[in-house]
């Protein structure tokens, strides 16, 4: 079989004339540009440039097999182009991917340049990892990690959670709450599956059961407003309320028993290559703290 090399080479001495400029052309040496050049003859059965005196000539044959050969490179050219000019693809689950997602991105992108192009696509945790084991997205960031063959996974960041109430709220002097305290308040959100879901169980375990569990609502932000009118408290990562706690339209209480935090995940294929946007961006996610990224 020949390479792209060969035909590369073979290119070089009809443009070039000869097997020197070849050579000079292609940065290398003179016995390199005749080896290609007889693996692609020896190959294709036919001499494909006769030398003279002055310069090398495409024969017969090379003539027939000079459009091919140009065609053969600027369509690996081409395919090159389109590798290269593809955005990296993550899938972020909706709070990280609306809270956490977009700064990682931008400094990504500012560290990578027009090389780190990022797409984003939010949605829920099922679906991002769905994404990635299709071949829809090449990267993705969640709320929890599943044993999958294919995908590797990364802990990221630890995220403390926190009880949040309305300014009007009967609790909301309080700065530290039991846990079975929650069990005589309505609790907005926590449909099974979702990453509320996933915490009470964990807080509650059998329990789980006794919680007065209403209206879910289904995104982080419905959430926060159904909480601000006063409907009942909710449990959220705590960085997903940030600006609400600095203009006082939510309080944030703590557990009594111990600070509580939940691992955020990174997760790609096992077959990335070390060098491949996936593989930079899980690094720059790890490594990054002064970019937003890590914690």
């Amino acid at each position: 079989m020949f390479n792209l090399a060969q035909v590369q080479t073979f290119l070089a001495i009809v443009d070039e004339g000869g097997i020197q400029s070849a050579a000079e052309r292609l940065s290398c040496s003179q016995p390199t540009v005749s080896q290609q050049l007889r693996k692609l003859e020896e190959f294709l059965g036919v001499p494909l440039v006769v030398r003279n005196r002055t310069r090398a000539l495409p024969t017969r044959h090379g003539e027939l097999f000079l459009p091919q050969a140009r065609s053969l490179v600027a369509t690996s050219g081409r395919a090159r182009d389109v590798i290269e000019e593809r955005q990296l693809v993550v899938w972020a689950s909706g709070n990280v991917g609306v809270f956490l997602a977009p700064r990682a991105i931008a400094g990504f992108e500012k560290q990578r340049g027009r090389e780190g192009s990022v797409d984003l696509m939010i949605g829920t945790n099922r679906q991002a990892v769905d994404a990635l084991l299709s071949g829809e997205a090449d990267l993705i960031m969640t709320e929890w990690s599943e044993d999958q063959a294919s995908v590797e996974w990364h802990s990221w960041r630890r995220e403390k959670l926190v009880v949040i109430a309305s300014p009007e709220h009967p609790l909301a002097q309080r700065t530290r709450i039991r846990k079975e305290e929650l069990l005589e308040f309505p609790i907005i959100g926590g449909e099974p599956g979702s990453g509320t879901g996933r915490i009470l169980r964990t807080l509650f375990g059998n329990d789980l059961d006794k919680l007065k569990i209403r209206r879910q609502l289904g995104s982080t932000a419905a959430v926060k407003e159904a909480v601000k009118a006063n409907l009942g408290l909710s449990i959220v990562l705590a960085y997903a309320i940030a600006d609400e706690m600095k203009f006082g339209t939510l309080v944030a209480i703590e557990f009594e028993e111990a600070d509580i935090f939940k691992s955020l995940f990174l997760g790609l294929s096992k077959d990335s290559p070390q060098s491949s946007l996936p593989r930079l961006f899980s690094t720059f996610c790890m490594q990054g703290a002064d970019q937003g990224c890590a914690s």
